[in-house]
């Protein structure tokens, strides 16, 4: 009804408080309802938390037990060094094995010409040569430089002359500089012994144009200046010798070890051309020493293997000195070892394989001449880990069930877990338990159940734990494929008959997936039936109060008519 409502105005009778009182106890089954779809709730969370437990028990036993996890080997030097290293594949062979390597091998490698880039300026007339525009090996930064312990200023948007000019000013004249062409280098003439550098120069200008003292009074450049320019088209990089075996376009070819690479004056710089070789299938590396004004080709194999270079005419090859005179072929080397005191074996890589070695499983690579002992052996902590990842992950299902369905008692109150006395949970324990500690039928070796490892129960029942180390290791060094074969055999292995038990508990048929989802289910009823009792509550109070208004009404009537008989009565007998 709307608006407010007083009980009791008339009939004196507090009915408002009498419904709540009624509406409480017809409310009653809500209370047990949601009780129920708590321990639902409860119940469905360990449900699938165990079924978690257990797919995540398949996942790593899929992942850590396979034919190769207990044949996982340590390859370790008796006095490593930097310059060698080895290890050893699933399965291979174990023992120990001296490398004497008298010989290492290298790569072939074509030596091209020196100062193939023409000079930074083609007379000692430097007046026109802006020092931004030298083609140094270095790139030149303005600032300041010292001569004879005087500083002397530079802007790279000086010409060459003009920086000679600040010297002579800068050292009255006692220094003086100059361009030789054909040496292609400067000169600097001074009347004493000349001191050059100092820690507070903010120019490289003297060490970009080689000028180092050396206690007389003459300096010269200790190299050719010029050096080509990498990153502009290839006609305008510096190169003594121009590329003429191009066609009209200026495209042209050369080829290495078979591969052709292709190119264009006009369009490609030096370093795209050398990326270009580099990215080949000629098998070389292309490099540039700007020191030197080289090129050089190294083959990306080391040993005595050759390496073959050609174009038709003037090109490429020939501009950057690494085909005709000059240039130069340094072969490769193969490297030449022993093992275990034996013949004399030949190998073209560093990388001495079981392909060269006939050991199987084992690489050992050597940067360096020597004598080396590798010992091959079993992977003892590998396999520890895959165990102890095993033990801890089955003590965790088993310490999760073993919570869920405990019952405890604490004087008069009995408290049960949300899966006490469910007979397939227990069930699960059960089968686990006894599969961890069952004999794996048909396994002939050494280890046939955990407690031929030094596994067995720790504190209590459910729990596993490495009791002996010294068993465990003892039977991963000595009787490695029992162990192996106890883990992992295709028919019988621990991990095998695990794992088909795991599958079939974490089914989606399975009885942990059933439960789960009848007890979500069942919540799904209990909230339409407290959905449907909180509608029929709203009904039944409507009418209770409904009711008890129209009490009030009648006896408010009743008390009115009361009255006025009584006031009638006392007239007339008056």
């Amino acid at each position: 009804m709307a608006g407010i409502q007083l009980s009791g105005l008339a009939s004196g009778l507090d009915w408002k408080t009498l419904v709540d009182q009624l509406i409480a106890v017809s409310g009653t089954p809500k209370t047990r309802m949601a009780a129920e779809q708590s321990s639902n709730t409860s119940r469905a969370f360990a449900l699938n938390d165990v079924k978690t437990q257990l797919a995540a028990f398949q996942t790593s036993l899929a992942s850590n037990f396979t034919a190769t996890s207990f044949q996982q080997r340590t390859a370790a030097s008796t006095s490593p060094t930097g310059a060698w290293t080895a290890s050893s594949d699933a399965g291979g062979t174990i023992g120990t094995f001296a490398f004497d390597v008298t010989a290492i091998a290298t790569a072939a490698k074509r030596i091209g010409a020196s100062d193939v880039t023409a000079g930074i300026n083609p007379a000692s007339d430097v007046s026109g040569l802006l020092v931004s525009s030298m083609r140094t090996a270095q790139t030149i930064k303005g600032g300041n430089f010292t001569i004879n312990g005087t500083q002397i200023s530079m802007a790279t948007t000086d010409t060459l002359k003009d920086v000679f000019d600040r010297i002579s000013t800068a050292t009255g004249g006692t220094v003086t500089a100059a361009y030789d062409p054909i040496s292609d280098g400067v000169k600097l003439t001074g009347s004493g012994p000349l001191s050059l550098g100092s820690s507070a120069d903010t120019s490289n200008f003297l060490a970009a144009l080689k000028l180092f003292q050396n206690g007389t009074g003459t300096v010269s450049s200790a190299g050719t200046l010029g050096a080509s320019k990498l990153n502009v088209p290839l006609a305008n990089s510096g190169l003594k010798s121009a590329i003429t075996a191009v066609d009209g376009a200026g495209n042209g070819k050369f080829t290495i070890n078979g591969a052709d690479v292709a190119y264009n004056v006009n369009s490609d710089s030096l370093q795209a051309v050398m990326t270009r070789i580099n990215n080949s299938a000629a098998g070389v590396t292309a490099a540039y020493d700007s020191a030197a004004d080289r090129f050089t080709l190294t083959n990306n194999t080391t040993g005595n293997i050759s390496m073959f270079a050609s174009e038709a005419g003037d090109g490429f090859l020939a501009a950057t000195g690494m085909i005709g005179t000059g240039s130069s072929m340094q072969s490769g080397a193969n490297a030449e070892f022993s093992v275990n005191g034996g013949g004399s074996i030949t190998s073209t890589s560093n990388t001495l394989d079981s392909s060269v070695t006939g050991i199987a499983g084992l690489s050992v690579t050597a940067a360096a001449t020597g004598t080396q002992t590798i010992n091959v052996s079993s992977d003892i902590t590998a396999a520890t880990t895959k165990i102890n990842s095993l033990i801890d992950k089955y003590n965790s299902i088993q310490s999760s069930i073993e919570s869920y369905s405990k019952i405890t008692v604490k004087g008069k109150t009995v408290t049960s877990g949300p899966l006490a006395g469910n007979s397939d949970v227990d069930a699960i324990s059960s089968k686990l338990r006894s599969i961890m500690f069952g004999a794996g039928s048909g396994l002939t070796g050494g280890v046939k159940r955990l407690s031929d490892l030094g596994i067995d129960f720790a504190s209590t029942e459910t729990s596993l734990a490495i009791r002996s180390k010294t068993t465990l290791t003892a039977k991963l060094t000595d009787y490695g494929a029992d162990v192996g074969a106890y883990f992992t055999d295709a028919t019988s292995g621990l991990a095998k008959r695990l794992g088909d038990f795991l599958t079939a508990q974490t089914a989606d048929t399975a009885s942990l997936a059933t439960q789960s989802a009848n007890v979500t289910k069942q919540n799904a009823d209990l909230d339409k039936q407290m959905a449907a009792l909180d509608a029929s509550l709203v009904s039944e109070r409507t009418l209770l109060e409904s009711s008890f208004i129209a009490m009030e009404a009648a006896s408010s009537m009743y008390q009115s008519q009361s009255a006025q008989l009584t006031a009638a009565f006392k007239t007339t007998t008056s």
